[in-house]
């Protein structure tokens, strides 16, 4: 084992914590609307109508592709629009949506109960249930579940990663409270599909209900449960198997090509559901925390609800409200709660509505580079980012920055450095993908002139062929019309001897 921390990263102490670990449910609504634009891969395509009559579970839409991904139906009820709304994006962009509204009854599809002992299903079968289930990363990131798992086939080792670490988002330590007996069920599940043969759950030491629960189901013994220090950003992939097993993940590489295996500890709960109880991702918890609210709080809520409704929960107060989606630090702003709760939505933040900060010059003091857990330059990034000097920024390894935003805190001088290497990544991909445009261009364009000279050319040589046939023909036809006046010749002067013979 390694020495279960890294260099860099920052203590951030929780500004609102959740006073009880319970997990308070939220009524179904009286309408959902979900999101059909997934995180990773396209837009899932509709297979019901206007008008049709869905149940809960029910598959709605399906993703096709490289990573197929189902959307289920969360009430019962009416299919009363498929269009285009806006997303929880800091752009506001629309993306198609499924609504349904509620019959009120909640009713279920029929559900087909796996065997308990899910080793008799081969490791194939287990992941096809979680693609069925719709599952994706639930810490955030939204990556199909079977496809990850798929990439790490024969995996040695297997990481679920329950550090939790941005403050203020509390919803998997309350899962784990919760749901032990399930979690660790779950790993022996996703054990079988990968075929680890070790298992790690890396925990923050400042969780000890939750370390305790886990310890109390956990009788497997090649399942260990590590504690680490409580440091933001623990739980980024690279950093975690660094500290946990002392591997550096080289830049560009993942951890499957190293035989590791790592999974968010919502994710596993929700394997636990798909392919012991064959419930498909329907629902997800949420944590509803910050100034603004009277009682932070863990909820399940259905996957479309509305973020007011939820909430609402918390007895928010009537000022002006600054909303985000996400963690304090890797969060996103959006304008408003009217939006819906999808599968990577883990934490609402509510906070009264602040000035904001002051960006003043950058005055070299270097806090951001020792708090990197990159180990990158922060400082130099940060100007050949402003000054968009992109080919610099990328020798200075920009496509390594995790944007965790701990530079951010940090800076004296408040310089929101982790949107300028969003912007610069972005950049950059904007700058490539016009490259591929301007060399496709100039791929058909220069296709073109050969193609056009290459018909010239051969244009020209079936006319020289054409013009030595002709010519050739010409030759021919005047040495027969030369033979065949002969002929004419020599038969009138036969007829003239023969007339003078006569005579």
């Amino acid at each position: 084992m390694g020495s279960h921390t890294f260099k860099g990263g920052v203590h951030i102490p929780n500004p609102y914590p959740v006073e009880k670990p319970e997990i308070k449910q939220v009524p179904p609504p009286e309408q959902v609307v979900l999101l059909l634009q997934q995180r990773v891969g396209g837009e899932a395509k509709p297979c019901v109508e206007l008008g049709d009559r869905v149940l809960t579970g029910q598959v709605i839409a399906q993703t096709a592709g490289q990573f197929p991904i189902n959307v289920h139906a969360s009430i019962s009820g009416i299919i009363s629009a498929i269009e285009k709304r806006p997303i929880p994006h800091p752009s506001e962009i629309d993306a198609m949506c499924i609504v349904i509204d509620s019959d009120g009854k909640d009713e279920w599809i029929e559900i087909e109960k796996c065997d308990k002992d899910f080793l008799n299903c081969s490791a194939e079968k287990v992941i096809q249930r979680i693609r069925e289930a719709g599952i994706v990363g639930m810490g955030g990131a939204g990556f199909p579940t079977h496809a990850k798992i798929t990439n790490a086939q024969g995996a040695h080792t297997l990481i679920i990663n329950a550090t939790e670490c941005e403050p203020g988002i509390m919803c998997d330590d309350s899962l784990m409270q919760e749901y032990p007996r399930e979690i660790i069920r779950g790993i022996e599940v996703l054990m079988h599909a990968c075929g680890a043969k070790k298992v790690i759950v890396s925990i923050e030491d400042d969780k000890q209900e939750a370390l305790n629960s886990l310890l109390m189901y956990s009788f497997n013994d090649r399942i260990s449960i590590e504690k680490i220090p409580t440091k933001y950003t623990s739980g980024a992939e690279k950093l975690l198997i660094r500290a946990l097993l002392n591997l550096e993940i080289p830049s560009g590489e993942h951890a499957s090509d190293h035989g590791i295996l790592c999974q968010n500890v919502g994710t596993v709960k929700a394997i636990y559901d798909a392919v012991i109880d064959n419930k498909p991702l329907i629902s997800r918890i949420v944590t509803v925390t910050g100034s603004a609210v009277k009682h932070p709080q863990n909820y399940e809520a259905r996957l479309g609800t509305s973020f007011a409704q939820v909430v609402e929960c918390s007895e928010p107060n009537n000022q002006e409200h600054d909303i985000r989606m996400g963690g304090m630090m890797m969060g996103v702003d959006i304008p408003s709660a009217q939006y819906s709760i999808c599968k990577i939505t883990n934490c609402i933040f509510v906070n009264n509505k602040e000035p904001d900060r002051v960006v003043k010059e950058c005055i070299r003091c270097s806090s951001c580079a020792s708090v990197c857990p990159a180990n990158l330059l922060p400082q130099q990034l940060y100007w050949h980012a402003k000054s968009e000097n992109i080919e610099k920024a990328l020798e200075y390894n920009l496509m390594d920055c995790i944007e965790c935003g701990c530079c951010n805190y940090v800076c004296p001088s408040n310089i929101p450095l982790a949107e300028y290497f969003s912007f610069a990544k972005a950049l950059d991909r904007k700058l490539k993908r016009e490259e591929i445009r301007i060399d496709r261009s100039r791929d058909r364009f220069e296709f073109r002139e050969f193609r056009l000279e290459r018909n010239k050319k051969e244009r020209a040589e079936m006319m020289s062929v054409k013009k030595i046939a002709l010519k050739e023909k010409m030759a021919k036809d005047k040495e027969k019309g030369q033979v065949q006046k002969d002929k004419i010749t020599q038969a009138m002067a036969r007829i003239k001897k023969t007339k003078e013979d006569n005579a």
